[in-house]
C-alpha cells in the first residue's frame, strides 16, 4: 500500500506585525498563507504634561512646572484568527499634547491632554492612555501650585486613566523647600493586564537658582517583581533649564514595552515630565501557525 501526501507540512515561521497609525487587520489574508494563531499586544499613550508659569527671569521670578501626565496601560490577548472578523480595526494612541504656559497668570494656564487608547478589533485587545497632568493653580513661593501628576491608563479599557495614581504637589516654602509631594504610583502588571505608572506632581523654583518646591518622580509602568518582561521604569525629577533650580521639573510616567513579542526594549506610552507631549502608544501582533 502506497500513502500519498497532498500540500506541504512546512509551516510558516512566526510573523510580527507592528502597527504606529491607526489600520485594519484582515485576518483571511493570513489565514491562507497556514497562520491559525494570533497573540496582540496593545499599550497606551501617554499624558501630556500639564502647563505651568514661567516668568522668563521677570516678577517674582518664579519658574513653576505642571504635574507630568500618566504612562499608557497594556493588555494582551491570544486567540484563534478564524475567530475573529473579516476586517479587525486597529487604533493606535496618539500621545497627549502638553498644557498651555503662561508667564504669570495661572488661570491662564492648561492641563495636559490625555493620552489616547490603543485596540485591535474594537474590544478584542484594548488599553487607555494616561490622564494628562495637571496645571499650576498660583503663583506664589508659599501656596502650592496644585500641580498634581495624570493618573495612568490602564489594559482592557479605553477611557483615559485607571491606573497608577498621579503624584500630588506639595506647598513651596521661601526661602528653601517647603513641604514635600507625593510621586506618581507604580502601575500593576497582573498577568496579561498592565497599568500605566502616574505622573510626578511639578516642582517649583527661581531664576537664580532657589528650589522653593522639589518635584517628584514619575510611576514605573506595568510593574510587577517577579515578572519585568513589560516593565517600565518611571522618571526621576530634574533642573529647570535656564533657572539653575534642582528638582523642579517631575518625573515622566512609564507605560510599557511590547518585548514578548518584538523582542526589543522600547517602552511606549510614557510621559516626558517636561515641555515634551507624551510618546504614543503601540499594537502589535505575532502571528503562528499550530
Amino acid at each position: 500500500m502506497r500513502i500519498e501526501l497532498a500540500g506541504s507540512l512546512i509551516l510558516p515561521a512566526p510573523l510580527v506585525l507592528r502597527f504606529e497609525t491607526n489600520g485594519n487587520f484582515s485576518p483571511q489574508q493570513y489565514i491562507d498563507m497556514g497562520y491559525t494563531h494570533f497573540d496582540v499586544i496593545c499599550i497606551g499613550a501617554g499624558g501630556g504634561s500639564g502647563g505651568g508659569i514661567d516668568t522668563a527671569n521677570t516678577g517674582t521670578l518664579i519658574r513653576a512646572w505642571g504635574g507630568a501626565g500618566g504612562g499608557g496601560g497594556f493588555h494582551r490577548v491570544q486567540g484563534l484568527l478564524s475567530a475573529l472578523p473579516t476586517t479587525c480595526p486597529v487604533v493606535v494612541g496618539t500621545g497627549g499634547a502638553v498644557g498651555t504656559t503662561h508667564a504669570s497668570n495661572p488661570a491662564s494656564t492648561t492641563d495636559g491632554s490625555d493620552g489616547g487608547f490603543s485596540t485591535f478589533n474594537t474590544n478584542t485587545c484594548r488599553a487607555s492612555g494616561g490622564k494628562g497632568g495637571k496645571r499650576v493653580q498660583s503663583n506664589s513661593e508659599t501656596v502650592s501650585t496644585q500641580a498634581n501628576g495624570g493618573d495612568g491608563g490602564s489594559g482592557n479599557r479605553t477611557a483615559a486613566g485607571g491606573g497608577g495614581l498621579g503624584g500630588v504637589a506639595g506647598t513651596p516654602a521661601n526661602p528653601g523647600p517647603g513641604t514635600p509631594g507625593t510621586p506618581g504610583a507604580d502601575g500593576i502588571f497582573i498577568y496579561n493586564n498592565g497599568r500605566g505608572g502616574g505622573g510626578g506632581a511639578g516642582g517649583v523654583g527661581k531664576y537664580g537658582g532657589l528650589t522653593l518646591n522639589e518635584a517628584t518622580a514619575g510611576g514605573r509602568g506595568s510593574y510587577n517583581p517577579g515578572d519585568t518582561s513589560v516593565y517600565g521604569p518611571g522618571g526621576i525629577p530634574a533642573a529647570g533649564p535656564q533657572t539653575g533650580a534642582v528638582n523642579i521639573i517631575p518625573g515622566g510616567a512609564s507605560g510599557a514595552k511590547a518585548s514578548p513579542l518584538t523582542g526589543l526594549p522600547a517602552v511606549f506610552g510614557q510621559s516626558m515630565g517636561d515641555t515634551q507631549p507624551g510618546t504614543p502608544g503601540i499594537v502589535v501582533l505575532r502571528l503562528t501557525a499550530e
